[in-house]
C-alpha cells in the first residue's frame, strides 16, 4: 500500500485520519463499538466510552501503521520491543512432541507480535483466517512468512497444526473473534460470545500447554506480555471444552482490561449482535 512507503510521520498520520474518517461515517461500526465498550466496561460514564473510542481509533491506525512498514526481520531492528521474560516463559513451557499454543488476540500491534515471536523462536505458526480479496490475502500472507511465520489457514483443517506442535514447534491462536468455525457459547467479559471449540480440543486431547501472550504500546515503543499458563482440565469432552475456553477468554479480557485503548472495540463478537 502506498501508506507504507511515506515517510513515518506522514504514514501514520494518512492512517489516522483514514481510521477517524471511518469512525464518522460507519455509524453503524461506531454503535457496535459503543455497544460492544458498554458491556465490558459498565463502570465508565458514556462520555469515557466515547472517548476510550477515540483512543481505540487512534491506537489502531498507529498499529496498522506499524504492520505495513514491517516488511522483513531486518525491520525489527528498527522497531524498540521489550520482553518481560515472555520468550524465557515459552522456552520453558514448550514440551518435546508437544509443541505450546499462545493465545492472543487482536491486542495492540498483533502483527508485530508474530513477527518479535518467530525471530526469537525460529518460526511460529500462526493460525489466520483468509481476507476474501485474494491479492490483499496474498500479500499479507506472504509478508508472514518472509518474517518468519508459518501460515496456517483456518480453514485449512487441523493436521497442519499439529504436525507442527508434534515437532515442537509454536503455534499462535487469536481466539478474541467471532468466527465461523464450529464453537461454543462461552463468557466473554459476562456475556455469552461464541469461542472456537476447536483450540480447546487440541489443548486437551494432546496435552499442550496454553501461555497467554500479547503486545502493547509503551513510550517510545512495545512491550510483550504474558500472563501464567492457562490451567488445563482433566478429560477433553464438551464440559472440559468449555471450562478451558472459560479459562481463555477470561485470560484475553485481562489483557485487554489493562491495555483497552488498543483492543479493536468494532468487532461483531458478541451472541446477539447483529
Amino acid at each position: 500500500m502506498v501508506v507504507g512507503v511515506l515517510p513515518t510521520s506522514a504514514g501514520a498520520g494518512v492512517c489516522r485520519w483514514l481510521a477517524r474518517l471511518a469512525l464518522r461515517i460507519r455509524p453503524r461500526d461506531r454503535e457496535r463499538a459503543l455497544d460492544n465498550l458498554a458491556t465490558a466496561l459498565p463502570e465508565l460514564s458514556t462520555a469515557e466510552r466515547a472517548d476510550l473510542l477515540r483512543r481505540a481509533t487512534d491506537a489502531f491506525a498507529r498499529n496498522f501503521h506499524e504492520a505495513l512498514v514491517l516488511q522483513a526481520t531486518a525491520d525489527l531492528d528498527r522497531t524498540r520491543v521489550t520482553d518481560n521474560g515472555t520468550l524465557a516463559e515459552i522456552a520453558q513451557l514448550r514440551q518435546p512432541g508437544r509443541g505450546l499454543l499462545i493465545l492472543t488476540g487482536h491486542i495492540g500491534c498483533w502483527e508485530l507480535l508474530g513477527a518479535y515471536l518467530a525471530r526469537g523462536l525460529g518460526g511460529l505458526g500462526v493460525v489466520t483466517g483468509t481476507v476474501h480479496n485474494q491479492p490483499v490475502d496474498a500479500l499479507i500472507q506472504s509478508r508472514r512468512r518472509r518474517l518468519g511465520m508459518t501460515v496456517l489457514p483456518r480453514d485449512g483443517g487441523a493436521r497442519p497444526l499439529v504436525r507442527l506442535l508434534r515437532a515442537g514447534g509454536v503455534v499462535a491462536v487469536l481466539l478474541d473473534q467471532r468466527t465461523r468455525v464450529a464453537n461454543l457459547p462461552v463468557p466473554f467479559f459476562g456475556r455469552s460470545a461464541p469461542t472456537a471449540a476447536g483450540f480447546a480440543r487440541l489443548a486437551l486431547r494432546y496435552r499442550i500447554p496454553v501461555l497467554p501472550v500479547c503486545i502493547g504500546r509503551t513510550d517510545g515503543g512495545h512491550e510483550v506480555r504474558h500472563l501464567p499458563p492457562v490451567a488445563l482440565p482433566a478429560g477433553e469432552d464438551p464440559q472440559a471444552q468449555l471450562s478451558l475456553l472459560t479459562a481463555c477468554n477470561r485470560a484475553l479480557a485481562t489483557m485487554i482490561e489493562r491495555n483497552p485503548a488498543e483492543w479493536v472495540w468494532f468487532h461483531q463478537r458478541w451472541a446477539n449482535d447483529n
